[in-house]
């Protein structure tokens, strides 16, 4: 089979969400993706699947097998107990004490009901094994992240509330070659994300009041990349790929999938 040269890129959408690249040894490639996630309780006493999910559209471009730009937009969802408590003071909660909302850290997780919609944009460069004489690829970059936040406390409490987030993204990843017409690649990815979230308050003077947040988001994938022809027109040089994902996001468990295309 003929040999492949893959190279790794996450993105952090609003988590969340990654991208896969897929080019020959020095050259150029637009990577078209899309990805689905869902949370689960492996060892709790709730269901396995939490009503908590994500979904990205990704679009990215390689140039000459070592620096990648990508965008990509998401939408997400959390709402990860039966029942939620709160502790709040001044605009945390209306007059007559509901609704209410908890302004802190892991809001993603004291909250209910929680949507995400946001835009990340991110910066890579890639370490080809056979190129520097390493026993794996690597990669490194920055991502730039922007979301709104909103449930039904927020409106009733006519509260604006969004984020913004700076991450640093390290990947490794190894290439097993396969005797049928596709490659395997084995890869793991580590997001160190600093995010601030702003919200109205009446208690500060500009209007606003804000938090931050640390994170480390931590992705194990298992990519099958197809031969050019094998899931496509057998005319087309487009590569089609499919890749099972396991991730701590925001600290609990998600499974997922992502697929898409390789354009040369």
């Amino acid at each position: 089979m003929k040999k492949i040269f893959i190279t790794l890129l996450l993105f952090f959408p609003t988590i969340l969400s990654a991208q896969t690249h897929l080019i020959m040894p020095g050259q150029s490639a637009t990577i078209v993706s899309f990805d689905y996630n869902q949370n689960v309780d492996f060892f709790g006493e709730g269901k396995f699947f939490r009503p908590s999910y994500g979904n990205n559209i990704n679009v990215g471009y390689v140039y000459n097998g070592m620096i990648g730009i990508d965008f990509s937009y998401g939408y997400s969802s959390y709402d990860r107990k039966e029942t939620y408590t709160f502790d709040l003071t001044g605009e945390q909660s209306d007059p007559d004490g509901d609704p209410k909302f908890n302004f802190i850290e892991s809001f993603r997780s004291n909250n209910p009901d929680i949507s995400d919609k946001g835009f990340s944009v991110g910066l890579t460069y890639y370490l080809n094994a056979m190129q520097f004489n390493l026993p794996v690829n690597l990669s490194a970059g920055f991502r730039y992240g922007s979301s709104d936040f909103n449930n039904n406390a927020l409106d009733n409490l006519e509260q604006d509330f969004y984020g913004k987030s700076y991450a640093l993204e390290l990947g490794v990843s190894k290439e097993l070659e396969t005797s049928a017409k596709f490659v395997i690649i084995p890869r793991l990815t580590v997001d160190i994300i600093n995010e601030k979230n702003i919200y109205d308050s009446s208690l500060d003077e500009d209007g606003t009041a804000s938090f931050n947040g640390s994170h480390v988001y931590t992705e194990i994938a298992l990519p099958f990349i197809f031969e050019s022809g094998v899931v496509t027109n057998l005319n087309s040089l487009s590569q089609f790929f499919v890749e099972p994902i396991i991730a701590n996001k925001y600290g609990s468990t998600h499974i997922g999938v992502r697929f898409g295309f390789l354009f040369p």
